[in-house]
Protein backbone atom coordinates (compact mmCIF):
# COMPACT_ATOMS: atom_id res chain seq x y z
CA UNK A 1 0.00 0.00 0.00
CA UNK A 2 1.64 3.31 -1.06
CA UNK A 3 2.17 5.92 1.40
CA UNK A 4 0.51 8.76 -0.40
CA UNK A 5 -2.14 6.98 -2.36
CA UNK A 6 -3.83 10.22 -3.61
CA UNK A 7 -1.74 11.84 -6.35
CA UNK A 8 -3.21 14.96 -6.40
CA UNK A 9 -2.13 15.24 -2.70
CA UNK A 10 1.38 14.16 -3.68
CA UNK A 11 1.49 16.66 -6.19
CA UNK A 12 0.54 19.81 -3.71
CA UNK A 13 2.87 17.71 -1.37
CA UNK A 14 6.06 18.05 -4.04
CA UNK A 15 5.26 21.57 -4.81
CA UNK A 16 5.51 22.57 -1.07
CA UNK A 17 8.88 20.49 -0.99
CA UNK A 18 10.57 22.35 -3.74
CA UNK A 19 9.61 25.63 -2.45
CA UNK A 20 10.99 24.53 0.87
CA UNK A 21 14.12 22.99 -0.34
CA UNK A 22 14.88 26.06 -2.92
CA UNK A 23 14.11 28.17 0.12
CA UNK A 24 16.60 26.91 2.24
CA UNK A 25 19.53 26.65 -0.92
CA UNK A 26 19.01 30.33 -1.77
CA UNK A 27 18.91 31.63 1.57
CA UNK A 28 21.64 29.21 3.18
CA UNK A 29 23.83 27.93 0.30
CA UNK A 30 25.78 30.26 -1.77
CA UNK A 31 26.85 28.58 -4.44
CA UNK A 32 26.58 24.61 -5.27
CA UNK A 33 29.39 23.74 -8.03
CA UNK A 34 27.72 22.14 -10.86
CA UNK A 35 29.09 18.80 -10.61
CA UNK A 36 27.45 18.26 -7.13
CA UNK A 37 24.56 19.88 -8.65
CA UNK A 38 24.00 17.19 -11.59
CA UNK A 39 25.46 14.27 -9.31
CA UNK A 40 22.38 15.66 -6.85
CA UNK A 41 19.84 15.88 -10.09
CA UNK A 42 20.57 12.24 -10.80
CA UNK A 43 20.45 10.85 -7.71
CA UNK A 44 16.93 12.09 -7.34
CA UNK A 45 15.75 10.79 -10.54
CA UNK A 46 17.11 7.58 -9.85
CA UNK A 47 15.54 7.65 -6.57
CA UNK A 48 12.11 8.76 -8.16
CA UNK A 49 12.07 6.38 -10.87
CA UNK A 50 13.21 3.32 -7.90
CA UNK A 51 10.47 4.45 -6.16
CA UNK A 52 7.92 5.18 -8.83
CA UNK A 53 8.91 1.29 -10.21
CA UNK A 54 8.51 -0.17 -6.91
CA UNK A 55 4.53 1.69 -6.62
CA UNK A 56 5.39 4.57 -4.49
CA UNK A 57 4.31 7.51 -6.71
CA UNK A 58 3.69 9.64 -4.33
CA UNK A 59 7.21 9.51 -3.08
CA UNK A 60 8.64 9.47 -6.25
CA UNK A 61 6.92 13.26 -6.84
CA UNK A 62 8.86 14.24 -3.62
CA UNK A 63 11.79 13.03 -4.88
CA UNK A 64 11.15 15.38 -8.60
CA UNK A 65 10.40 18.19 -5.94
CA UNK A 66 13.77 18.53 -4.54
CA UNK A 67 15.92 17.63 -8.02
CA UNK A 68 13.60 20.76 -9.81
CA UNK A 69 14.63 22.80 -6.37
CA UNK A 70 18.43 21.80 -7.00
CA UNK A 71 18.10 22.73 -10.84
CA UNK A 72 16.05 25.71 -9.97
CA UNK A 73 18.89 27.29 -7.72
CA UNK A 74 21.43 26.32 -10.11
CA UNK A 75 19.11 29.12 -12.40
CA UNK A 76 18.80 31.72 -10.13
CA UNK A 77 22.15 31.57 -8.95
CA UNK A 78 22.80 32.07 -13.43
CA UNK A 79 20.70 34.76 -13.19
CA UNK A 80 21.90 37.02 -10.04
CA UNK A 81 25.35 36.38 -11.26
CA UNK A 82 25.02 38.16 -14.08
Amino acid sequence: MPLLPVLTVAAIYAVVVFLLALGFLVVFVETIRVRRMIAGIVAAAVLSIGLAWTGETGLAFLALGVAAALAANHAFEWFTMR
